[in-house]
């Protein structure tokens, strides 16, 4: 019963449903703060996002379906997908000039997803809890309203052990690599650029 509750909430919190979210929230978020709070400032916004995550969507439900992969391959087409999306959004963005929100958002995802490549073939952590935390972590730092978020985005943790997809370590192991970056972010990226929370 504690397995299915997991497995439940590992679907419901997929990585390609929850940084979707952590988007568009952070999308509306920066977008109320725009002088041009009009529907049209915001359309090519939800464009961007949009073709984005269709590319991420794309490599993660496409690659498999044309090869086979190992156990890890999963994790490892997420984390390609998603890499090439939020390359996208945060080119879009930089060349929208639509602020450093959604940027600096894309570009921590873009940096959590390069050691998540190189590490999975040889220790499969969770990509459901490094994209639950890392862009939940972000939405924090932006804003303490966002607490929920995070809050849900920890759940992660347990949710993947007990749903038997993976070991506890490689949970925690992911849980630390996206607590490293958010630091890192947090620490050394120039004070203008960083999420402050509100």
């Amino acid at each position: 019963m504690l397995g299915d509750a997991a497995r439940t909430y590992s679907a419901v919190f997929a990585p390609e449903l929850f940084v979707l979210l952590c988007a568009l929230l952070l999308v509306g978020y920066e977008w109320r703060s725009d002088p041009d709070r009009s529907p049209s400032a915001l359309a090519p916004r939800i464009g961007v996002l949009g073709v984005g995550w269709a590319l991420a969507f794309a490599a993660y439900e496409g690659v498999p379906a044309l090869v086979a992969l190992p156990a890890w391959g999963s994790d490892l087409t997420g984390s390609v997908g998603l890499g090439v999306g939020v390359a996208v959004i945060w080119l879009g963005w930089r060349l929208g000039g639509w602020g450093a929100l959604v940027e600096g958002f894309a570009a921590l995802l873009l940096a959590v997803t390069v050691p998540h490549l190189l590490i999975t073939p040889f220790w499969d952590v969770s990509s459901h809890v490094l994209y639950a935390l890392a862009p939940a972590g972000y939405l924090l730092a932006v804003d303490r309203r966002f607490t929920p978020l995070f809050v849900a985005a920890l759940g992660m943790i347990a949710a993947r052990p007990l749903a038997g997809a993976h070991t506890w370590g490689e949970s925690v192991g992911a849980a630390l690599l996206a607590g490293a970056f958010l630091v890192a972010l947090l620490r050394f990226s120039p004070p203008a650029s960083r999420p402050v929370a509100a």
